[in-house]
Protein backbone atom coordinates (compact mmCIF):
# COMPACT_ATOMS: atom_id res chain seq x y z
CA UNK A 1 0.00 0.00 0.00
CA UNK A 2 1.29 3.68 -1.28
CA UNK A 3 -0.34 5.50 1.55
CA UNK A 4 -0.05 8.93 3.86
CA UNK A 5 0.83 7.96 7.10
CA UNK A 6 -3.02 9.04 8.31
CA UNK A 7 -4.18 6.89 5.79
CA UNK A 8 -3.17 3.49 7.60
CA UNK A 9 -5.72 4.09 10.72
CA UNK A 10 -8.19 2.20 8.75
CA UNK A 11 -5.99 -0.84 9.02
CA UNK A 12 -4.78 -0.52 12.90
CA UNK A 13 -8.36 -0.11 13.91
CA UNK A 14 -9.03 -3.59 12.90
CA UNK A 15 -6.08 -5.27 14.66
CA UNK A 16 -5.73 -5.55 17.77
CA UNK A 17 -2.18 -3.43 19.23
CA UNK A 18 -0.37 -6.95 20.86
CA UNK A 19 -0.58 -8.11 16.99
CA UNK A 20 0.87 -5.09 15.64
CA UNK A 21 4.64 -4.01 14.77
CA UNK A 22 5.80 -0.64 13.37
CA UNK A 23 9.07 -0.03 11.92
CA UNK A 24 10.36 2.96 10.61
CA UNK A 25 12.61 3.09 7.73
CA UNK A 26 15.93 5.49 7.38
CA UNK A 27 18.93 5.54 4.88
CA UNK A 28 20.91 3.54 7.44
CA UNK A 29 18.55 0.66 8.14
CA UNK A 30 19.27 -2.62 6.89
CA UNK A 31 18.36 -6.08 5.88
CA UNK A 32 19.78 -7.32 9.15
CA UNK A 33 17.76 -4.62 11.62
CA UNK A 34 14.65 -5.46 9.89
CA UNK A 35 15.01 -9.44 9.53
CA UNK A 36 16.90 -9.92 12.44
CA UNK A 37 21.07 -11.16 12.66
CA UNK A 38 23.03 -12.83 15.22
CA UNK A 39 23.99 -11.04 18.26
CA UNK A 40 26.28 -11.45 21.34
CA UNK A 41 24.25 -12.54 24.43
CA UNK A 42 25.59 -13.09 27.73
CA UNK A 43 23.54 -16.44 29.02
CA UNK A 44 23.72 -18.77 32.08
CA UNK A 45 25.86 -22.08 30.95
CA UNK A 46 26.48 -25.07 33.24
CA UNK A 47 30.21 -25.59 33.70
CA UNK A 48 32.01 -29.29 34.01
CA UNK A 49 31.08 -28.96 37.46
CA UNK A 50 27.16 -28.31 37.30
CA UNK A 51 27.36 -24.51 38.05
CA UNK A 52 25.89 -21.95 35.94
CA UNK A 53 28.01 -19.31 34.96
CA UNK A 54 27.95 -16.62 32.45
CA UNK A 55 28.98 -16.98 28.95
CA UNK A 56 28.80 -15.36 25.76
CA UNK A 57 26.57 -16.29 23.28
CA UNK A 58 25.69 -15.37 19.67
CA UNK A 59 21.87 -16.35 19.02
CA UNK A 60 19.66 -15.00 16.67
CA UNK A 61 17.61 -11.92 17.69
CA UNK A 62 14.72 -11.35 15.49
CA UNK A 63 13.96 -8.44 13.80
CA UNK A 64 10.22 -6.70 12.93
CA UNK A 65 9.54 -9.08 10.00
CA UNK A 66 10.99 -12.19 11.49
CA UNK A 67 9.17 -11.48 14.96
CA UNK A 68 5.54 -10.37 13.20
CA UNK A 69 5.61 -13.80 11.09
CA UNK A 70 6.11 -15.77 14.45
CA UNK A 71 3.32 -13.73 16.00
CA UNK A 72 1.31 -15.02 12.38
CA UNK A 73 2.23 -18.08 12.79
CA UNK A 74 1.83 -19.00 16.32
CA UNK A 75 -2.05 -17.13 16.50
CA UNK A 76 -3.47 -18.03 13.27
CA UNK A 77 -6.68 -17.01 14.24
CA UNK A 78 -5.72 -13.32 15.11
CA UNK A 79 -5.13 -10.82 12.13
CA UNK A 80 -1.44 -9.45 12.40
CA UNK A 81 -0.21 -6.30 10.80
CA UNK A 82 3.39 -5.15 9.61
CA UNK A 83 3.58 -1.53 9.22
CA UNK A 84 6.54 0.01 7.17
CA UNK A 85 6.66 3.94 7.94
CA UNK A 86 8.31 6.01 5.33
CA UNK A 87 9.60 3.06 2.80
CA UNK A 88 10.88 5.26 -0.06
CA UNK A 89 13.58 7.21 3.39
CA UNK A 90 15.02 3.50 2.87
CA UNK A 91 17.08 1.61 0.78
CA UNK A 92 13.32 -0.57 0.55
CA UNK A 93 14.49 -3.22 -2.24
CA UNK A 94 18.37 -4.04 -0.43
CA UNK A 95 16.45 -4.22 3.11
CA UNK A 96 13.49 -6.60 2.34
CA UNK A 97 15.98 -8.33 -0.21
CA UNK A 98 14.97 -12.09 -1.03
CA UNK A 99 12.00 -11.49 1.44
CA UNK A 100 10.27 -9.54 -1.45
CA UNK A 101 9.41 -12.81 -3.12
CA UNK A 102 7.27 -13.66 -0.26
CA UNK A 103 5.21 -10.47 -1.18
CA UNK A 104 3.20 -12.00 -4.50
CA UNK A 105 0.39 -13.62 -3.49
CA UNK A 106 -2.26 -16.21 -3.49
CA UNK A 107 -6.19 -15.65 -3.75
CA UNK A 108 -6.06 -16.65 -0.48
CA UNK A 109 -3.39 -14.86 0.98
CA UNK A 110 -0.63 -17.27 1.38
CA UNK A 111 2.49 -16.01 -0.14
CA UNK A 112 2.89 -17.88 -3.85
CA UNK A 113 6.50 -18.51 -3.94
CA UNK A 114 9.04 -19.70 -0.68
CA UNK A 115 11.72 -18.53 0.62
CA UNK A 116 14.72 -20.24 2.48
CA UNK A 117 16.95 -18.68 5.95
CA UNK A 118 17.39 -21.33 8.68
CA UNK A 119 17.56 -18.77 10.80
CA UNK A 120 14.19 -17.71 10.43
CA UNK A 121 12.66 -20.76 9.84
CA UNK A 122 13.87 -22.05 13.17
CA UNK A 123 12.44 -19.41 15.01
CA UNK A 124 9.15 -19.60 13.01
CA UNK A 125 8.26 -23.32 12.51
CA UNK A 126 11.30 -24.90 14.52
CA UNK A 127 12.41 -25.94 11.54
CA UNK A 128 15.25 -24.41 10.09
CA UNK A 129 14.47 -26.32 6.58
CA UNK A 130 11.04 -25.36 5.76
CA UNK A 131 10.26 -23.09 3.21
CA UNK A 132 9.14 -19.74 4.63
CA UNK A 133 5.95 -18.17 3.21
CA UNK A 134 3.46 -15.12 4.74
CA UNK A 135 0.32 -16.40 6.14
CA UNK A 136 -2.99 -15.26 4.99
CA UNK A 137 -3.66 -13.68 8.58
CA UNK A 138 -0.63 -11.12 7.99
CA UNK A 139 -0.89 -8.21 6.51
CA UNK A 140 1.79 -5.51 5.61
CA UNK A 141 1.16 -2.03 5.00
CA UNK A 142 3.59 1.05 4.27
CA UNK A 143 3.21 4.40 4.05
CA UNK A 144 5.26 6.83 1.89
CA UNK A 145 4.96 10.69 1.42
CA UNK A 146 5.72 11.42 -2.63
CA UNK A 147 6.02 15.15 -1.68
CA UNK A 148 9.32 14.50 0.54
CA UNK A 149 12.82 14.62 -1.65
CA UNK A 150 13.43 10.69 -1.67
CA UNK A 151 16.42 9.54 -0.08
CA UNK A 152 16.08 5.95 -2.28
CA UNK A 153 14.20 5.67 -5.25
CA UNK A 154 11.93 1.68 -5.75
CA UNK A 155 12.63 -0.02 -8.59
CA UNK A 156 9.99 -1.35 -10.90
CA UNK A 157 10.31 -5.19 -9.80
CA UNK A 158 9.93 -3.94 -6.05
CA UNK A 159 7.00 -1.68 -6.75
CA UNK A 160 5.05 -3.89 -8.63
CA UNK A 161 4.09 -6.43 -6.13
CA UNK A 162 2.32 -3.85 -3.96
CA UNK A 163 -0.85 -2.82 -4.42
CA UNK A 164 -0.85 0.94 -4.46
CA UNK A 165 -2.69 3.90 -3.65
CA UNK A 166 -2.48 7.63 -4.45
CA UNK A 167 -3.97 10.14 -1.38
CA UNK A 168 -4.11 13.07 -3.39
CA UNK A 169 -2.69 16.64 -1.79
CA UNK A 170 -6.59 18.32 -1.41
CA UNK A 171 -7.11 21.35 0.34
CA UNK A 172 -11.04 21.38 -0.92
CA UNK A 173 -13.59 18.90 -2.16
CA UNK A 174 -16.00 16.97 -0.71
CA UNK A 175 -13.97 13.99 -0.09
CA UNK A 176 -12.61 16.20 2.91
CA UNK A 177 -12.92 14.89 6.36
CA UNK A 178 -14.23 17.50 8.88
CA UNK A 179 -10.66 17.33 10.92
CA UNK A 180 -9.03 18.38 7.36
CA UNK A 181 -11.79 20.93 6.59
CA UNK A 182 -11.19 22.65 9.87
CA UNK A 183 -7.06 22.85 9.57
CA UNK A 184 -7.22 23.90 5.87
CA UNK A 185 -9.87 26.54 7.16
CA UNK A 186 -7.42 27.69 10.38
CA UNK A 187 -5.71 31.15 9.75
CA UNK A 188 -2.14 31.64 9.94
CA UNK A 189 -0.51 33.26 13.13
CA UNK A 190 -2.65 37.23 13.37
CA UNK A 191 -3.28 36.92 9.40
CA UNK A 192 -6.37 37.24 7.51
CA UNK A 193 -4.78 34.56 5.47
CA UNK A 194 -6.26 30.94 5.68
CA UNK A 195 -3.52 28.02 5.66
CA UNK A 196 -5.53 26.71 2.34
CA UNK A 197 -5.47 29.52 0.67
CA UNK A 198 -2.18 30.21 2.01
CA UNK A 199 -0.84 26.95 0.45
CA UNK A 200 -2.65 26.46 -2.54
CA UNK A 201 -0.99 29.87 -3.87
CA UNK A 202 1.92 28.93 -2.54
CA UNK A 203 1.64 25.64 -4.51
CA UNK A 204 0.44 27.40 -7.85
CA UNK A 205 3.51 29.73 -7.68
CA UNK A 206 5.53 27.15 -7.37
CA UNK A 207 4.47 25.46 -10.53
CA UNK A 208 4.40 28.05 -12.46
CA UNK A 209 7.85 30.35 -11.93
CA UNK A 210 10.70 29.08 -13.33
CA UNK A 211 13.01 28.51 -10.18
CA UNK A 212 15.69 26.46 -11.95
CA UNK A 213 14.46 22.81 -11.64
CA UNK A 214 11.83 20.59 -13.36
CA UNK A 215 9.23 19.02 -11.21
CA UNK A 216 7.92 20.60 -7.86
CA UNK A 217 5.38 17.72 -7.01
CA UNK A 218 7.91 16.56 -4.36
CA UNK A 219 8.38 20.03 -3.09
CA UNK A 220 4.50 21.24 -2.95
CA UNK A 221 3.40 22.00 0.57
CA UNK A 222 0.39 19.07 1.96
CA UNK A 223 -2.62 19.48 3.31
CA UNK A 224 -0.58 18.64 7.33
CA UNK A 225 3.01 20.29 6.16
CA UNK A 226 1.80 23.07 9.02
CA UNK A 227 0.01 21.14 12.07
CA UNK A 228 -2.46 23.11 14.18
CA UNK A 229 0.06 23.93 16.77
CA UNK A 230 2.30 25.28 14.20
CA UNK A 231 -0.65 27.60 13.23
CA UNK A 232 -1.25 28.95 16.46
CA UNK A 233 2.48 30.22 16.69
CA UNK A 234 3.97 33.08 14.46
CA UNK A 235 7.54 31.81 15.74
CA UNK A 236 7.12 27.91 14.68
CA UNK A 237 5.21 29.04 11.28
CA UNK A 238 8.35 31.26 10.74
CA UNK A 239 10.58 28.72 11.86
CA UNK A 240 9.14 25.70 9.54
CA UNK A 241 7.07 27.25 6.85
CA UNK A 242 9.24 30.21 5.48
CA UNK A 243 12.11 28.79 6.30
CA UNK A 244 11.64 25.43 4.21
CA UNK A 245 10.03 27.65 1.23
CA UNK A 246 13.27 29.97 1.62
CA UNK A 247 15.90 26.62 2.12
CA UNK A 248 14.24 24.88 -0.05
CA UNK A 249 11.26 25.38 -2.56
CA UNK A 250 12.19 28.92 -3.84
CA UNK A 251 16.01 28.44 -3.23
CA UNK A 252 16.66 29.46 -6.92
CA UNK A 253 13.87 31.58 -7.18
CA UNK A 254 13.19 33.29 -3.70
CA UNK A 255 12.86 36.96 -5.55
CA UNK A 256 9.67 35.24 -6.79
CA UNK A 257 7.89 35.15 -3.22
CA UNK A 258 9.79 36.89 -0.91
CA UNK A 259 9.40 40.74 -0.95
CA UNK A 260 13.34 41.44 0.36
CA UNK A 261 16.07 38.59 -0.07
CA UNK A 262 19.36 41.15 0.08
CA UNK A 263 19.34 40.78 4.59
CA UNK A 264 18.53 37.05 4.36
CA UNK A 265 16.45 34.07 6.03
CA UNK A 266 16.69 35.99 9.52
CA UNK A 267 15.70 39.31 8.20
CA UNK A 268 12.73 37.32 6.30
CA UNK A 269 11.80 35.57 9.82
CA UNK A 270 12.11 38.36 12.05
CA UNK A 271 10.05 40.98 9.72
CA UNK A 272 7.48 38.27 10.62
CA UNK A 273 7.76 37.48 13.32
CA UNK A 274 7.84 41.51 14.48
CA UNK A 275 4.39 41.97 12.06
CA UNK A 276 2.76 39.40 13.94
CA UNK A 277 3.82 40.86 17.19
CA UNK A 278 2.42 44.49 16.36
CA UNK A 279 -0.82 42.84 15.06
CA UNK A 280 -1.52 40.99 18.37
CA UNK A 281 -0.74 44.73 19.64
CA UNK A 282 -2.65 46.70 17.34
CA UNK A 283 -5.76 44.77 15.12
CA UNK A 284 -5.07 47.64 12.22
CA UNK A 285 -1.29 46.61 11.85
CA UNK A 286 -0.17 44.98 9.04
CA UNK A 287 -0.88 41.67 8.37
CA UNK A 288 2.59 39.58 8.89
CA UNK A 289 3.07 38.05 5.48
CA UNK A 290 2.29 40.94 3.98
CA UNK A 291 5.05 42.24 5.25
CA UNK A 292 7.30 39.20 4.37
CA UNK A 293 5.95 38.19 0.58
CA UNK A 294 5.73 40.13 -2.59
CA UNK A 295 2.61 42.11 -3.57
CA UNK A 296 1.62 39.79 -6.09
CA UNK A 297 2.10 36.89 -3.94
CA UNK A 298 0.05 38.40 -0.96
CA UNK A 299 -3.08 39.96 -3.03
CA UNK A 300 -3.77 36.94 -4.78
CA UNK A 301 -4.20 35.25 -1.57
CA UNK A 302 -6.83 38.48 -0.81
CA UNK A 303 -8.31 37.96 -3.64
CA UNK A 304 -9.02 34.06 -3.03
CA UNK A 305 -10.40 35.15 0.69
CA UNK A 306 -12.57 37.70 -0.72
CA UNK A 307 -14.22 35.15 -3.43
CA UNK A 308 -13.99 32.33 -0.95
CA UNK A 309 -16.24 34.87 1.67
CA UNK A 310 -18.61 36.14 -1.56
CA UNK A 311 -19.16 31.88 -1.97
CA UNK A 312 -20.44 31.45 1.23
CA UNK A 313 -22.36 34.55 1.49
CA UNK A 314 -24.21 33.60 -1.34
CA UNK A 315 -24.34 29.85 -0.08
CA UNK A 316 -25.60 31.13 3.18
CA UNK A 317 -28.56 33.64 1.13
CA UNK A 318 -29.68 30.55 -0.92
CA UNK A 319 -29.80 28.36 2.00
CA UNK A 320 -32.26 31.23 3.50
CA UNK A 321 -34.32 31.59 0.72
CA UNK A 322 -34.83 28.07 0.60
CA UNK A 323 -36.18 27.56 4.78
CA UNK A 324 -38.32 31.04 3.98
CA UNK A 325 -39.70 29.00 0.87
CA UNK A 326 -40.51 26.26 2.78
CA UNK A 327 -42.15 28.09 5.68
CA UNK A 328 -44.29 30.01 3.33
CA UNK A 329 -45.08 26.47 1.95
CA UNK A 330 -46.51 25.26 4.77
CA UNK A 331 -48.00 28.43 5.96
CA UNK A 332 -49.98 28.02 2.74
CA UNK A 333 -50.85 24.52 2.62
CA UNK A 334 -51.47 23.68 6.46
CA UNK A 335 -51.73 20.11 7.54
CA UNK A 336 -55.34 19.02 7.70
CA UNK A 337 -56.74 18.87 11.32
CA UNK A 338 -57.88 15.23 11.81
CA UNK A 339 -62.20 15.47 12.04
CA UNK A 340 -63.26 15.26 15.73
CA UNK A 341 -65.11 12.63 16.97
CA UNK A 342 -69.25 12.55 16.88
Amino acid sequence: MWQKSYSRKKYESKVKEEYTIRVVFHPDYTYSDFVGQLMPVLKEIPNAQGEKEEKLQYEFVLGPFTRILQLAETYKDQQCLLIIEELNRGNAPAIFGEIFQLLDRNDDGTSRYGIYNSDIAEKVYGDKNKSIKLPPNLTIVATMNTSDQNVFTMDTAFQRRWQMKHIPNRFTGESLDEKTINHVAKHLPNSEISWGVFAQTINKKMHTANLGFGGTEDKSLGVYFATDNDLDDAERFAEKVLKYLWDDAFKLGRKELFNDCSQGLSAVIEAYEDAAKAKIEKQSAEDPLKKVLVPEVYNEMQKKMAEMAAEQAKTAEEKTSEDEAAESAAEDNPAQEPAGEE
